[in-house]
């Protein structure tokens, strides 16, 4: 039988086993000690267990139902990100990975739109986006006990495309990807598109980015 995946071709057993690297930790520096936290994307739970262990009551939101019934001590919700609406408001709103991993700019806006709309007023918006300037490069990394990859890396338009593999002992995996990289000038237009302004990044890289609802 052949292992589930989401539908974006994340492999879930993979995903299960990626470690924690202090996501939680970044997002409690902006979050309410015991508030709750919407996570959009949250895959196989790998921040919502950081969030949970913090102490917050997390709300976790993935396509795919494979994924989620790894994810434990969270309000589940199967849906897909971009057209959610859940009718209420969160003090953070989590976005991250996803809007890494997204090429097509009414994607990457549906996404934003999905965080404006669940963010309270006086809320935060999270999200993760690659480092300013990132290149893909053939150096291998290791998370956890998993080593990985990136394989034939092209870039077309602004598109970097290519195939990042990760091995465990014998077992290899391989995904798919193009992304469209966002410099500080383009996250901040698709951000106020969404009603959303840049506030702070919480890492050095300029990877977790601080959005607030705009005045």
């Amino acid at each position: 039988m052949p292992e589930p995946v989401a539908p974006d071709g994340s492999p879930v057993e993979l995903y299960a086993l990626l470690p924690g690297r202090g996501e939680g930790d970044l997002v409690a520096r902006v979050a309410g000690t015991g508030s709750e936290v919407l996570e959009l994307g949250c895959g196989a739970g790998r921040i919502t267990r950081q969030l949970l262990a913090l102490g917050f009551r997390v709300t976790a939101v993935d396509e795919s139902a494979e994924m989620l019934a790894r994810v434990g001590g969270a309000e589940l919700v199967h849906a897909r990100i971009e057209t959610l609406d859940l009718g209420r408001r969160f003090g953070t709103v989590l976005l991250a990975s996803n809007l890494v991993n997204v090429a097509a700019t009414e994607l990457r806006q549906a996404l934003l739109d999905a965080c404006a709309r669940h963010v309270v007023a006086e809320g935060a918006v999270v999200v993760e986006r690659l480092p300013p300037g990132w290149q893909p490069r053939p150096e291998r990394a290791w998370l956890g006990a998993l080593e990985s990859w990136i394989d034939g890396a092209s870039t077309h338009d602004g598109v970097v495309s290519g195939t990042v593999v990760y091995e465990l002992g014998d077992s290899r995996w391989e995904h798919q990807f193009s992304m469209r990289p966002l410099d500080d000038a383009a996250l901040e237009e698709a951000l106020a598109a969404a009603g959303l302004a840049f506030d702070a990044t919480l890492d050095e890289q300029g990877s977790w980015v601080v959005a607030r609802p705009a005045t």
